[in-house]
């Protein structure tokens, strides 16, 4: 990666992981505003398999480095870029492992698509947290990392927005391959 031009895996992954971040916490959001219990196996699936882009993203980046700013940025900028970059990358990371350990210990099990990785616990006619302090935590967590999340996605978007047309500079061509 060059101060103009991203690798495709780099490009890829920041990609395939923003889209399906996007569209979890969209689905998220609308399964507990609307409580629409019938999207949270498939929010689960979706979830636990995000996995697999997140991770070796992080360890990507961890290897790589954070991208070379461009030249035209502020000092400010740059600084703000960088935070909001470590802000996107943990929160990536924290989002399915808290929605794991929310459903896991909470006792609704862990499940992709049918395939159960952590069985639900059922005693007499209920669920059954498998521990209730680390399924309240991880619950309070998954909801304050969704919202910081996206939160951090929407001034992420608005960064890429800003220095494409108030400022005219290649940053968000630099991500869609254009330079």
């Amino acid at each position: 990666m060059t101060n103009k031009t991203f690798t495709l895996a780099t490009r890829t992954l920041h990609w395939l992981v923003g889209i399906t971040m996007l569209s979890l916490i969209v689905v998220g959001i609308y399964m507990a505003n609307f409580e629409v219990w019938a999207l949270y196996d498939i929010h689960k699936s979706l979830g636990v398999l995000a996995l697999l882009l997140i991770l070796p993203r992080v360890m990507y980046r961890l290897i790589q480095g954070f991208p070379t700013p461009n030249n035209s940025h502020k000092t400010w900028e740059q600084k703000l870029s960088h935070l909001m970059h470590w802000a996107l990358l943990i929160g990536t990371a924290l989002m399915p492992i808290s929605g794991m350990l929310y459903s896991g210990f909470g006792g609704y099990g862990v499940d992709i698509f049918g395939f159960s990785l952590v069985s639900e616990n059922l005693v007499g006619d209920g669920i059954e947290p498998y521990n209730e302090s680390v399924f309240m935590i991880s619950k309070t967590a998954h909801w304050i990392i969704g919202y910081c999340l996206s939160a951090a996605i929407v001034f992420h978007v608005a960064g890429a927005l800003k220095h494409h047309f108030i400022d005219k500079d290649d940053t968000l061509n630099r991500m869609t391959g254009k330079v």
